[in-house]
């Protein structure tokens, strides 16, 4: 009989990648005689004001269990931080540049920043916009500005409120024009349909300028999804935020033992972030995944590789507690291809055996069989249950598991 120790993994709680925002040409408008105002956005902020930019936008998920409230903004310029149920833009530099005869002659740094909350219980949200005067250097005709700011977004969402404030708003160095816009989807977006982009728009003038020029836009690079498919009440999230499940060692033992196993034995590490596990709604579904995993035969029965044999006498309500989860794409392996558990806690350490005599362990099975108290094995799953709700998680939904000490 083979056994080990298993351990805790552990899992980066923080994921990153990049993308970048296909910025417009800047754009130029006369002021006084022989002067123009120019805008250059993005990162680029020392290019000529005729340039067009590209600026790398770098993209930073949260822990995924974060609430909205919780999401902590990034100060970084034109960084996007998301959890499951908000973003935030960080300090995008908006470069105003003055000419004279075609020649820089003076120029301003401006900063755009925002925090959208997204509401897990209805269709519509608010994003707070923040526009702060940094600097400002050489001779400018004057070193005031007016500053305007319009949102928008695409599919079923309407704005509710499109401007943080009426027209333009006078801006001077240092001082922050701010004020919240709102939006509103009249029928879900749900699964596949794609999903509902946020876009914006700043105008600035001096005076004199012509009102249409110089603008900055931008879209934010992650969409969002709106569904009525949990619990019939709609929402909104981050879909791309893949939600996390947390079943910590000393809270669901044997359970939280037994996804250990495969996580950490198995050439299929299940519920990884590599290998995320699926949400499947489908009750029906679930339950036939349950029992081609689950083969159940009281305590003594002959053992045969497809059998899950009750140890009772050992195990206290001994029942088979599936993983990757009957309610889970990923489930539904028959059991005779499953490595059949059974753990004991020695001395801090779970220590692993392999179950059933006519099957030994193997690394290449892609489903575990514990052999699990019944209270724990039911916890384990309201806990899945209650991600469900919290995170809105939808028909297909990936997820990860962790199994922390």
């Amino acid at each position: 009989m083979e056994s080990g120790i298993l351990r805790p993994a552990e899992f980066p709680a923080t994921a990153f990648d990049t993308a970048s925002i296909k910025e417009e040409s800047s754009s130029c408008s006369p002021t006084t005689a022989g002067r123009e105002l120019c805008v250059t956005q993005g990162s680029s902020a020392t290019n000529s004001p005729h340039a067009t930019t590209a600026s790398a936008v770098a993209l930073t998920e949260a822990a995924p269990n974060s609430g909205a409230n919780e999401l902590v903004c990034s100060t970084a310029p034109t960084e996007y931080t998301y959890d499951r149920f908000g973003s935030c833009l960080g300090n995008r530099p908006i470069k105003l540049t003055e000419l004279k005869d075609g020649k820089p002659v003076g120029s301003a740094l401006l900063h755009v920043s925002s925090r959208l909350i997204l509401d897990r219980a209805k269709l519509s949200w608010t994003e707070n916009i923040s526009i702060k005067y940094e600097s400002f250097e050489g001779k400018l005709t004057t070193n005031t500005f007016h500053v305007a700011f319009t949102a928008g977004c695409n599919k079923s969402c309407k704005m509710t409120t499109a401007s943080p404030w009426t027209g333009h708003l006078s801006l001077a160095p240092k001082q922050t024009l701010s004020g919240d816009v709102e939006y509103n989807v009249a029928t879900p977006n749900s699964g596949f349909n794609g999903g509902i982009t946020t876009n914006y728009n700043v105008n600035v003038m001096q005076a004199g300028t012509i009102p249409i020029q110089p603008n900055a836009t931008w879209s934010n690079p992650r969409t969002i999804r709106c569904d009525d498919e949990v619990s019939n009440v709609p929402g909104c999230v981050y879909p791309h935020i893949t939600p996390e499940l947390v079943l910590p060692l000393s809270t669901y033992k044997e359970a939280a033992a037994t996804y250990l196993f495969q996580q950490q034995y198995s050439d299929h590490p299940l519920g990884t972030k590599d290998e995320p596990l699926h949400r499947l709604a489908d009750l029906d579904a679930q339950e036939a995944n349950r029992d081609r995993t689950c083969v159940v035969a009281a305590e003594g029965a002959v053992e045969t590789p497809e059998l899950f044999v009750r140890k009772t006498s050992k195990i206290p309500d001994d029942s088979c507690d599936e993983y990757p989860f009957a309610a889970s794409l990923e489930g539904g392996t028959p059991g005779a291809y499953c490595n059949d558990v059974e753990f004991e806690l020695v001395d801090g350490e779970w220590i692993y055996a392999q179950a059933n005599s006519t099957k030994p362990l193997s690394k290449e099975a892609r489903c575990s069989r514990g052999h699990v108290p019944l209270d724990l094995n039911t916890a384990a799953g309201q806990e899945l249950g209650r991600l469900v709700q919290a995170q809105r998680m939808i028909d297909f939904d990936a997820y990860t598991v962790r199994i922390p000490a």
